[in-house]
């Protein structure tokens, strides 16, 4: 059933969302084991798993359920994190890095598994994740990403270019690395049941309701708002890049950088035609594109990335010539829905999880990857106020970092830019051709 957008942001997401009306404010004192800011997926996933283990939970949003990134992102759930796997075992070593990479297997379990519990089925829109390469990496790629893989403990393997083209018709990408782990979702509507499900395991989940301070009172942590106030036991900030002045270093941390997805009209045959893949795929470009069918016949695609998070105009255009610059065959598409969204990231590309000082923790700046990663992080938490486990100290080697200001988001900028002229240079020296390159292994 289709609702209509009401005050969500337009997307197609708002427009095809499950019928749920506004929750009531804070209003006067609530009183709860844990409080959590933040009506994303860092904070449903955790207050979910509190109130399976019998804890009072108070979640408090400033806009609505699923306002920001979690309900706009691209839909993608996959292992992983920003900063690359490779990069972190290089950092790490292999024991390190596999742990991590572990954590992050069991948050894309959990969010399965809860749509499983939640009886809802439909949420799930596909299964599979190629992430294709924009030019040829030649005969040892397979090689190196099956070496990756053991020592990782992850299900990836590679794809050759003919395997590649027999999913996707387009010269653009050569071979590719497929995780069979991954799967897509519709997101806005997972947040709305998982908050539903809050409730009605007796949590409160409180919509138009912003934390103004949070403060050490008797014992208790105390989140005050415009109306009223929640004490605590455990606070949990589980923001993104809107945490406003809660806590100066973690704020001073977390730099928004913008994306942007759109979904097409109806493209009917020749979307089946060009897209022969009912997964998600991406690129892997620094700056990459990525994207999968909807509706049976829709695009939906992402891409960019830039700190001004103003939506630029002309935005519908500038999708539509992303999607024609790999699928030239599809010049004719039009764009039904085109929105911004922001995430939060952090200068050394992975999350903040762990405690911040005693009875206050924090789950943030997941990167464009926090769709599965929230729910490791809310599983990382919930055992540690829960059951005392000290597992999330393994994200003590990613500390808070400033992330420079208004001088910081410019640098990230340049940098970007950087990153884009890369990739053309890459492409230019390896320029695509119809059959796809060299055969990987």
């Amino acid at each position: 059933m289709r609702a209509p957008p009401g005050d969500y942001p337009p997307s197609w997401y708002a427009l095809t969302r499950m019928p749920a009306e506004p929750r009531a404010g804070l209003a006067g004192l609530a009183k709860a084991d844990v409080a959590i800011v933040g009506g994303g997926f860092a904070g449903l996933h955790l207050a979910r798993l509190l109130a399976l283990r019998g804890r009072r939970v108070a979640v408090l949003e400033r806009q609505r359920i699923g306002w920001g990134a979690s309900g706009r992102n691209g839909g993608f759930v996959s292992p992983g994190f920003a900063e690359s796997s490779a990069s972190l075992v290089q950092r790490l070593g292999a024991q390190r890095a596999r742990a991590l990479f572990a954590h992050s297997q069991a948050g894309v379990r959990l969010v399965e598994q809860a749509i499983a519990e939640l009886g809802r089925p439909e949420l799930l829109m596909g299964r599979g994740q190629l992430t294709c390469c924009r030019s040829a990496r030649g005969r040892g790629f397979g090689d190196e990403v099956r070496a990756l893989a053991e020592t990782l403990g992850a299900a990836f393997e590679p794809w050759t270019a003919e395997q590649v083209q027999g999913a996707l018709a387009t010269s653009r990408y050569h071979q590719a690395i497929h995780d069979p782990q991954a799967f897509q979702i519709h997101p806005l509507n997972l947040a709305l049941a998982l908050a539903a499900d809050v409730v009605a395991r007796g949590g409160q989940v409180f919509e138009g309701t912003g934390v103004d301070t949070i403060a050490r009172e008797r014992g208790a942590w105390v989140a005050r708002t415009a109306q009223g106030r929640v004490e605590a036991a455990e606070l949990v900030l589980a923001g993104n890049a809107d945490l406003g002045p809660l806590h100066r270093t973690l704020v001073r941390s977390v730099l928004p950088v913008a994306t942007y997805v759109a979904v097409t009209e109806p493209l009917g045959r020749a979307l089946g035609d060009s897209v022969r893949w009912g997964g998600a795929v991406t690129d892997t470009r620094r700056a990459c594109d990525y994207f999968r069918v909807v509706d049976g016949d829709r695009l939906l695609w992402g891409g960019r990335i830039t700190t001004d998070t103003r939506e630029p105009p002309g935005l519908r255009e500038l999708m539509r010539r992303h999607i024609v610059a790999v699928f030239p065959q599809l010049s004719a598409v039009k764009i039904a829905h085109a929105w911004p969204g922001v995430m939060g990231y952090a200068r050394h590309k992975m999350p903040f999880i762990g405690q911040l000082e005693p009875g206050l923790w924090m789950s943030s700046a997941y990167g464009g990857h926090g769709v599965g990663q929230t729910a490791a992080g809310a599983l990382l938490l919930a055992d540690a106020i829960t059951e005392g486990d000290d597992e999330w100290r393994r994200y003590q080697a990613f500390p808070l970092r400033w992330a420079g200001g208004a001088a910081g988001r410019m640098a990230t900028q340049v940098v970007y830019w950087w990153m884009q002229a890369r990739d053309l240079w890459d492409e230019w020296r390896a320029p695509p051709k119809l059959g796809g390159g060299r055969r990987s292994g």
